[in-house]
């Protein structure tokens, strides 16, 4: 049994328009998933039993436009980040909010239950030995990890296949490291799954959307929506029946080519698997601080089910 979190940056639920690459992409796999739907927000809604796409507010009740580090730090916390910050941060947390994310997030959630919950991503040893700024260069997602007991993951474990690099293919990796070999992302979807095996629950975060977004890059974000639609079809296809996957993001941005900046957009909670264990979620008014919450309760039930 496995919970999965795939976290993709800047993804909001926007329209069937030809500025949205999720719409005018090819996106087979999670047209299957929706109804012949792309991901926007007309496919919001119940698939058949085991799919369900929630249209997610990213703005929590705080002015302005949503950012990276107060949305992740309230899907790695369940906790409203932008309204206890008491504003929308961008880019990597400042002392104030990563000391926050430190102090409790999933990972520490789940230790103090005796469950386990690992970071998939891999890094370079390079990452941690950059200098350090003002604001430093430690994502929310790094920030969880390392205040947690469980290991993060590096370049030999990538090699090894028991890690998944964030652009899953590891094409970004090469320009740094020219013999590393490029993988399929069915092949990265077989490592994240093969990882998920192990622990009660396993994320996954690709940032490489929220990067073409803010670069109008149409080549980048052409290659971002067919490769994740591919790696997302290959785990959907790996999944054993009482495994469940959430796909969720921080904030609008890729949906909407028509300017660099983040959206004020919904995002998707994309659920698959059996939702046996969401009975006492309240999906009325949904928004990102519902996430860590429902991991919980879908990790909860499936050990229920062992008992």
């Amino acid at each position: 049994m496995a919970v999965i979190l795939l976290f993709i940056d800047g993804v909001g639920l926007g329209d069937e328009a030809e500025y949205n690459p999720w719409f005018t992409h090819a996106t087979p796999h999670l047209r299957q998933l929706l109804s012949g739907h792309s991901l926007t927000r007309r496919a919001v809604g119940q698939h058949g039993e085991e799919i369900l796409l929630l249209e997610t507010d990213a703005k929590l009740g705080v002015p302005g436009i949503p950012q990276s580090a107060t949305g992740q730090a309230t899907i790695f916390t369940g906790r409203n980040a932008p309204l206890a910050m008491g504003a929308h941060m961008s880019g990597f947390p400042f002392k104030r909010l990563r000391e926050w994310v430190e102090r409790d997030n999933i990972y520490l959630q789940f230790e103090k239950k005796g469950w386990k919950a690992t970071f998939a991503n891999s890094y370079t040893k390079e990452y941690f030995e950059r200098p350090a700024t003002k604001r430093g260069w430690v994502s929310v997602s790094t920030a969880a990890i390392r205040s947690s007991k469980e290991p993060i993951r590096m370049l030999p474990d990538l090699l090894a296949g028991r890690a998944v690099y964030h652009d899953l293919t590891r094409r970004t990796l090469k320009r740094f490291l020219p013999d590393i070999a490029e993988i399929s992302p069915e092949q990265a979807a077989t490592d994240l799954w093969r990882i998920a095996q192990e622990a009660h629950l396993v994320i996954h975060e690709f940032f490489l959307s929220d990067y073409a977004g803010h670069k109008q890059d149409l080549k980048l974000i052409s290659w971002v929506v067919e490769t994740y639609d591919r790696f997302l079809g290959e785990l959907v296809r790996l999944k054993k029946k009482e495994d469940v996957i959430v796909l969720t993001s921080d904030h609008g941005n890729s949906e909407d080519l028509r300017a660099k900046t983040h959206t004020e957009n919904s995002v998707p909670t994309l659920i698959i698997g059996k939702r046996d264990g969401m009975a006492n979620c309240e999906l009325e008014n949904w928004d990102l601080t519902n996430i860590a919450p429902l991991l919980h309760q879908l990790v909860q039930h499936q050990m229920n089910q062992k008992d």
